[in-house]
């Protein structure tokens, strides 16, 4: 793979002395890979005791690590029952920079596949409102799957270009996160497509693009909140001198100092924007464990504040309610964490939903022939404790790799529904769910997820 020489002239310009640092690392070393625990299922350190791959701690997000291993860890049991997800170091640093707090309303700007949505709703804790934004539909299916997945409880999906959000929610989030399509200079590692779509002209398209996204973005911010922007490419004009005129066209916000991680600072009066450009971070493969990425926290001072426009959606009535609740106490020992309302045919726990979304929060299931049929995303949703009937199998117990397949397995579980989990460390983690009757249990793992191996 050849990487562009006019993109290698204007890095070398940009680093002077660096350069040779960053030659040797981009052009020579292997990427870095890089998973993030998901603490809605447990903690970093509690996954680190319990790794089947060699891991060190990433500087750059506090449950993050760098991998040092070339398996395919998405087949392993403990990615499909949402332990990590995996993510490229530098783009961990993103949400870690943000640092917020259970009980914030958070946009997600530009969602797809989900890393930080997904980094979003674990720091979220289940807590508040994520509202995760997909424009291109065709990005949508593995964003709701990774939230799925991670058992994200309050994310609702939406796909609309951003001007149409802002003119619908008005400034209603107390954080935006845009993580801006770009030239993707800093995936050239790894991603030959990005070397191949690559030219002067189409990084100018990308800047072009985005100073329309940031816009859009900060119309949606409340007064006092906070926009995050960030790409992974490593040019100025997707970067730097982006912020630079976002601050002149948008007075009401201010770059603010990163604080929650250590981040190398971006370049600043040096090269011709204003000083306070510093604030922000520029990560380079020659100076972190990453590919490269650029961060700036902003902070809107002042403005206008709005509420999002949840909708509340169809209450449980009658016989549908009791088949629900019967269900649910026969199986589950924690309440339902929100109330159960019908979409269409299905029941929904949702903090709410919004006009036009393609998800609200966690589908429950649907009633069939006059009984309540579970959903997959309630297992993965639910922590393994408060799961009456389950099944528990170690990771390289084969009926574990029998289940990912979709075959049925053996097990002396109680007959009805049971959750399949694999456990690790003295805890279960769900995988999904199956019925159990005479010493087997059937299998209802979701086709689209089975591993094939």
């Amino acid at each position: 793979m050849e990487i562009p020489q006019a993109f290698l002239e204007t890095m070398r310009g940009l680093l002077g002395a660096e350069y040779s640092a960053f030659e040797a690392a981009f052009l020579q070393q292997p990427p870095v890979r890089g998973l993030r625990v998901n603490t809605l299922k447990l903690p970093a350190e509690e996954f680190a005791a319990i790794s089947p791959y060699p891991l060190m701690p990433s500087p750059l997000c506090r449950d993050g690590f760098i991998l040092h291993s070339d398996d395919r860890v998405g087949l392993h049991p403990f990615h499909h029952a949402g332990l990590f997800y995996m993510q490229e170091p530098s783009a961990s640093s993103v949400i870690e920079a943000l640092d917020p707090s259970p009980g914030m309303t958070v946009l997600d700007l530009c969602a797809a596949p989900g890393g930080k949505s997904t980094h979003l709703a674990a720091r979220l804790g289940g807590q508040g409102v994520l509202v995760s934004n997909e424009c291109v539909s065709s990005r949508l299916r593995p964003l709701c799957s990774n939230l799925e997945r991670i058992g994200a409880r309050n994310a609702v999906v939406t796909s609309a270009m951003p001007d149409v959000l802002a003119d619908a929610f008005g400034p209603c989030f107390d954080a935006v996160v845009v993580d801006a399509p770009c030239s993707g200079e800093g995936m050239f590692r790894r991603d030959e497509e990005a070397v191949r779509q690559w030219s002067p002209e189409h990084a100018a398209g990308c800047a072009a693009r985005q100073a329309l996204i940031l816009s859009d973005a900060a119309r949606m911010v409340r007064a006092g909140g906070t926009l995050m922007y960030s790409t992974c490419t490593l040019n100025l004009d997707e970067n730097e001198r982006m912020i630079d005129r976002f601050l002149t066209d948008h007075p009401d916000f201010v770059l603010e100092p990163i604080s929650a991680v250590r981040l190398p600072a971006a370049f600043g009066a040096e090269i011709g924007v204003r000083a306070e450009l510093s604030r922000a971070a520029r990560l380079m493969p020659h100076t972190v464990p990453g590919e490269g990425h650029f961060v700036a926290r902003l902070h809107r001072r002042d403005g206008d504040t709005t509420q999002l426009p949840l909708i509340a959606g169809t209450p449980l009535k009658g016989e549908q309610d009791a088949l629900f609740r019967d269900f649910w106490r026969a199986l589950f020992r924690e309440e339902p964490w929100y109330e159960p309302v019908l979409r269409g045919d299905t029941v929904w726990l949702a903090p709410g939903g919004l006009e036009g979304a393609v998800r609200a929060g966690v589908p429950a299931g649907h009633f069939l022939r006059g009984r309540f049929e579970p959903d997959h995303a309630l297992f993965t949703a639910m922590p393994a404790q408060e799961i009456g009937s389950r099944v528990s199998l170690s990771a390289d117990d084969p009926r574990i790799a029998a289940f990912l397949r979709g075959e049925q397995i053996s097990a002396a579980a109680e007959k009805g529904w049971c959750a399949v989990c694999v456990s690790a460390g003295g805890r279960d983690y769900p995988l999904g769910f199956g019925k159990a009757s005479g010493g087997v249990v059937k299998n209802h793992y979701p086709k689209g997820l089975r591993n094939f191996k």
